[in-house]
């Protein structure tokens, strides 16, 4: 399940955070809502230098989602460097 948070970025990510039951899947929902606004945001700051550097991070974001979506199909959970922590303190909130 937690594999379907990626799908369609970041809507899927949103949908799966608020509407899953298991922490791993809401953590999965966070990571990939975040991805889904990285990435648009790095082909624009990519684009503001040039068109390799556009077509660079396009590339790299779209292997980094593809690892992702497919280590959380297998059951292992990769996440963002630096984000784990915090998704896991913003995932574990009541009331969310």
């Amino acid at each position: 399940m937690a594999a379907l948070a990626y799908l369609l970025l970041p809507i899927s990510g949103g949908i799966a955070y608020f509407a899953a039951s298991t922490p791993r899947v809401r953590l999965h929902g966070l990571q990939a809502a975040l991805l889904g606004a990285l990435w648009p945001a790095s082909l624009y700051a990519g684009a503001r230098v040039s068109p390799g550097v556009t077509q660079v991070v396009f590339v790299v974001m779209g292997v980094i989602w593809l690892v992702v979506m497919a280590s959380a199909a297998l059951g292992k959970d990769l996440w963002l460097p630096g984000v784990g922590r915090l998704l896991t303190r913003v995932s574990d909130r009541p009331g969310r």
